[in-house]
C-alpha cells in the first residue's frame, strides 16, 4: 500500500487541528530551536566583539610604534649587533673540518695551559634545530690538573673570541685532583 503525498498531507493537517497536545509539542520545539539559536548569535557577538577588542588594541599599539622615529636607528643597531654575533661564530666549511679545527683549539688550549695526561674527545658537528646553516661541535676533556691551571683554562675558554661555552664541568679533588669538562662550540656552515 502505497500512500501518496497528499494523503500524508491530509492526515497532518488533520491530526494538527484535533490534537493540541501535538500542536503545543511542535510549538515548544520550535521555541527552544529559536531560543537555541538567539543563545548561538549571542555567543558568535561576543566572540566577534572580544576579537574586535584585541585587534583594535593591537592596531593602536602599532601606530604608537609607527609613530616612533628611532626605528631606523634600531635597525643600523641591531645590523651591528648581528654582524658582531655572527663574526663570533666559528667558520667551516664542512663538518670534518669543523670537527678537526676543535681538535687543533683544544690541543693548543691543553698545552698552552699546561695540562697534561689528558684525554680529549670532540664528537662530529651537528645541524642546530631551528638555525639553518649552524654547527655545533661537543668536545670533552677528561684529565689530572692543578687548581691554578684547570682556572686558567676556564679563563681561556671563556675569554676566547669564538663562541664556546662549558656546559658541565666535574671535578674531582681527592687522590689526584681529575676533572671532566663538556664544551660546545658553534660554527658557521660553509664559510
Amino acid at each position: 500500500m502505497i500512500i501518496s503525498i497528499r494523503e500524508i498531507r491530509k492526515i497532518c493537517d488533520t491530526e494538527w487541528r484535533r490534537n493540541p497536545r501535538l500542536r503545543a509539542g511542535i510549538w515548544l520545539i520550535v521555541f527552544v530551536l529559536f531560543a537555541y539559536l538567539l543563545m548561538l548569535l549571542s555567543d558568535w557577538k561576543q566572540t566577534l566583539k572580544t576579537e574586535y577588542q584585541n585587534l583594535t588594541g593591537r592596531l593602536g599599539r602599532l601606530e604608537i610604534l609607527a609613530r616612533q622615529k628611532e626605528w631606523a636607528d634600531r635597525v643600523d643597531i641591531a645590523k651591528s649587533l648581528m654582524i658582531q654575533m655572527e663574526s663570533r661564530f666559528w667558520k667551516a666549511n664542512s663538518r670534518g673540518l669543523a670537527q678537526a679545527q676543535m681538535q687543533m683549539w683544544i690541543d693548543g688550549l691543553l698545552k698552552k695551559n699546561e695540562i697534561a695526561n689528558s684525554r680529549t674527545q670532540v664528537e662530529p658537528a651537528r645541524d642546530i634545530t631551528g638555525y639553518e646553516g649552524l654547527w655545533q661541535v661537543a668536545i670533552r676533556i677528561e684529565g689530572n690538573f692543578a687548581p691554578d691551571r684547570l682556572l686558567d683554562l676556564l679563563r681561556s675558554v671563556e675569554s676566547y673570541e669564538q663562541i664556546v661555552t662549558v656546559e658541565q664541568l666535574d671535578v674531582i679533588n681527592y687522590g689526584t685532583p681529575r676533572f671532566t669538562m663538556v664544551m660546545k662550540a658553534y660554527f658557521q656552515a660553509g664559510s
